[in-house]
C-alpha cells in the first residue's frame, strides 16, 4: 500500500516515514513540505497504479492551509483517500476536516498503533476520527442539522476560537450580523455564551 505524506517539518516528515516504513505494510513513496510540491507531483503522474491510496496531511503548512490542500485533492483526484494529522485535537478542526474531504482526523500525540489504525480504516474506505475525540464529535455531529449553512459556517469558527470581528471579516458579513447568527446558535443548542459552547463541545 502507498501514502504520500505532506508536513513543513521536516524531522517529523522523515520520522514518520521512517516508521511507517519499517512498522507497517505501507510504503512512503512521495514526501512533501508544501501543498505547491504535492500537487504538482500528482499533477505528473501518468499511471493510475503510481497514486498514493492515502495522503497525510497536516493543518499548517507554513502559510498554507492542509485543509485546502486536502480539498484540491479530493477534488481532483476523488481516488485518494486523505486523512488530517495535526497537533490540534478540537473539534472545531475536525468539523472542518471532513467538511474538506478528509476521511481520518488524527492528532500528533496519539499512538502510533492508532495512527496505523486509521490509515487502515480510511484505506478500506471508512472514517476515522481519534478515539479520545469522539464522544465531542458525536455532540457536534447531532446539532450540525440545526443549523442553517451560515450559521454552521458560523459555529465552526466559534469551535475554532475566532472571534465575532474575525468571523465577520473572514465571511465577508457586517458585525451585527455575525451577533445575531451567534445568538440564534446559542438558542438552539442551549447555551449562555462561547465559554458554554465550548465546554460543551470540548474533548470528553
Amino acid at each position: 500500500m502507498e501514502l504520500f505524506i505532506v508536513d513543513d517539518h521536516k524531522m517529523l516528515l522523515n520520522g514518520l516515514k521512517n516508521y511507517l516504513e519499517e512498522n507497517s505494510h505501507w510504503k512512503v513513496t512521495g514526501i512533501f513540505t508544501s501543498s505547491c510540491e504535492c500537487l504538482n507531483h500528482l499533477a505528473t503522474i501518468t499511471d493510475a497504479e503510481k497514486f498514493p491510496q492515502v495522503i497525510i496531511v497536516d493543518v499548517q503548512l507554513g502559510k498554507e492551509s492542509g485543509f485546502e490542500l486536502v480539498e484540491k485533492i479530493t477534488q481532483g483526484w476523488p481516488q485518494i483517500k486523505c486523512i488530517i494529522y495535526s497537533m490540534y485535537d478540537t473539534p472545531g478542526y475536525v468539523l472542518q476536516a471532513k467538511e474538506c474531504g478528509a476521511l481520518g482526523y488524527i492528532s500528533k500525540v496519539a499512538s502510533e498503533d492508532e495512527l496505523l489504525l486509521a490509515l487502515q480504516t480510511v484505506s478500506d474506505g471508512g472514517e476515522y476520527i481519534e478515539k479520545r475525540m469522539a464522544v465531542a464529535q458525536k455532540k457536534l455531529d447531532s446539532v450540525l442539522s440545526l443549523f442553517s449553512r451560515q450559521e454552521k459556517n458560523i459555529f465552526e469558527k466559534i469551535l475554532l476560537g475566532k472571534s465575532n470581528r474575525q468571523i465577520a471579516d473572514e465571511l465577508f458579513i457586517s458585525l451585527h450580523a455575525v451577533e445575531n447568527y451567534v445568538s440564534f446558535i446559542y438558542d438552539k443548542i442551549n447555551v449562555k455564551n462561547r465559554t458554554e459552547l465550548l465546554l460543551k463541545f470540548q474533548e470528553s
